[in-house]
């Protein structure tokens, strides 16, 4: 294809269960496109890994077969933005580049039993109560947030921490000062530029839990997991001088734009600029966003801060707080027969005008706020010689639903502003019922956008932005627009049946509270 006078810019974005490439012309239109899917490795009851070497090989084949896909000749291509999963780490060999075990996903829960142990760390505890207290005199929001502190295995820092002890080859390198640490972007970025670059972007390094979001560097929580910083990367800008990738990988150096965490890539993907600007993600897991600004917030309810991004020194930060399983759940129903495909969860949920009393507990990777239960069981309640299969598609997909609405109702409970409106995307998002009804338990007008992958949208534009493609925001804000809006119903009856369903969920919820326990 003839370039265009600016070029193109290639957009990669590697989640948990697939990894999409497009190439974007100055429109932000996917002129080609190419993705695979991700294989994720479970050794054991709780494991979830990802191969390195898999990754690698699948990165650079759908790399090419996006340009190939669009006829796009590699010299027209000024840019690549890269978009990862957050938390997801490995460790390797300084000397030989060699890895000391496989990427250690984000839902990896081996940890849950060691995270209980490091919150009772007496110097866990001494920290907390000392924060407490100088918050008390002083209200300081940093302190604040460490007055909350408590490690989940979700954790990178935790994981790392275990990791660094468990694994024989990994601490004996560890004594010989030869093991880099990175999240998946500092490992791409790594061997795109052939070793040069032991780096991570400061989206990715916020969302370890060693990172500390107020005073801009690794804090604290590397003495208290006895973490020499030593194996960590430099913590650098989203728009950073990343270099260029070696030109015997594509047959031409590319420049590395960007690179920033998914969920943050999304944000900037649906223009959620400003401040109190609200948008949640139901891709393989929900996480709910709020733009704070250059303010960051603490919490006591279960919303963690987060860095959003550091474009040329403006830092924008978030509050997050995540409901694990969304997309997940769908791919689950797939495979254990309760649908045959995706498309027909509309039609099955058509012919039910209720649940029918059934309700499903999603605990694959535990239960978040508000139940905080990483022992929770999964399962389904209340089935009955009524009970069809609509039924229990409709209660997975109601359990989607309810686990956002509640984190929505903390973060408003929390933060005390009236929200009006949320942007929303990710795969379950085309889903009419799941948008509408959100619409109706909330309260908010719930907006979904006309474009798919946000955190390509987001990754291509900062890339874009590094390259000279575009200039701005208005740019960006110029080519994306609303496709639907679902408003709340005026229904006042339908909206407090909705309600009254979510509670019933959460009461139903408690019953499969620490089920798995040892």
């Amino acid at each position: 294809m003839a370039g265009d006078s600016r070029g193109y810019v290639a957009a990669l974005d590697i989640g948990t269960t697939k990894i999409k490439c497009k190439i974007l012309n100055i429109s932000l239109e996917a002129v080609g496109s190419a993705y695979k899917n991700v294989t994720l490795h479970y050794p054991k009851p709780g494991y979830v890994e990802i191969s390195p070497d898999e990754l690698w090989r699948d990165v650079i084949s759908v790399i090419k077969d996006a340009m190939s896909a669009g006829n796009i000749n590699i010299f027209d291509v000024k840019s690549l933005g890269i978009s990862v999963q957050r938390a997801s780490f490995i460790t390797w060999s300084k000397s030989s580049g060699k890895p000391f075990h496989d990427f250690i996903t984000w839902k990896d829960l081996r940890t849950k039993n060691f995270a209980k142990v490091v919150n009772k760390y007496w110097s866990v505890r001494i920290l907390k109560l000392g924060a407490a207290i100088g918050h008390f005199f002083t209200r300081n929001d940093r302190l604040f947030a460490a007055s909350n502190l408590k490690f989940v295995s979700r954790d990178a820092s935790v994981r790392l921490s275990w990791m660094l002890s468990n694994i024989k080859e990994l601490n004996e390198a560890l004594l010989k000062d030869d093991v880099l640490f990175g999240t998946m972007d500092t490992w791409l970025v790594y061997k795109l530029t052939n070793g040069k670059k032991h780096v991570t972007d400061i989206s990715n390094a916020s969302a370890t839990c060693l990172y500390d979001p107020f005073l801009l560097q690794w804090g604290l929580m590397t003495n208290l997991l006895r973490i020499p910083k030593s194996i960590l990367p430099e913590v650098v800008a989203n728009n950073y001088n990343f270099g260029e990738i070696e030109k015997d990988i594509f047959g031409a150096p590319i420049k590395i734009g960007c690179i920033i965490s998914d969920q943050s890539s999304s944000m900037l993907g649906a223009c959620c600029f400003n401040k109190n600007d609200l948008k949640v993600t139901l891709g393989t897991g929900a996480f709910l966003n709020l733009n704070t600004g250059n303010s960051i917030q603490g919490s006591k309810s279960g919303l963690y801060p987060l860095v959003g991004w550091n474009m040329d020194k403006e830092i924008v930060y978030l509050s997050e707080v995540a409901c694990n399983d969304s997309g997940s759940l769908i791919e689950w129903a797939l495979q254990s027969g309760f649908i045959n495909s995706v498309r027909e969860i509309p039609e099955m949920i058509n012919k039910t005008t209720s649940n029918d009393g059934v309700y499903f507990i999603a605990a694959f990777s535990g239960l978040g706020p508000p139940v905080n239960d990483d022992n929770a069981g999964s399962g389904f309640i209340g089935i009955k010689p009524t009970t069809r299969k609509e039924h229990m598609v409709r209660a997975i997909m109601e359990s989607i639903i309810f686990r956002v609405a509640l984190t929505i109702n903390l973060l408003i409970n929390e933060t005390q502003t009236d929200y009006r409106r949320m942007r929303i995307d990710g795969g379950v998002s085309n889903s009419d019922f799941v948008c509408q009804m959100l619409a109706d338990i909330t309260g908010l007008s719930i907006e979904r956008l006309d474009m798919a992958d946000l955190s390509i949208i987001g990754a291509g534009y900062l890339a874009g932005i590094s390259s000279g493609i575009w200039k701005n925001k208005r740019d960006l804000k110029n080519q994306i627009s609303v496709e639907q809006t679902f408003y709340p119903s005026t229904d006042k009856i339908n909206n407090e049946q909705c309600k009254n369903e979510m509670n019933k969920w959460l009461r139903a919820a408690q019953r499969f509270k620490a089920w798995h326990t040892e």
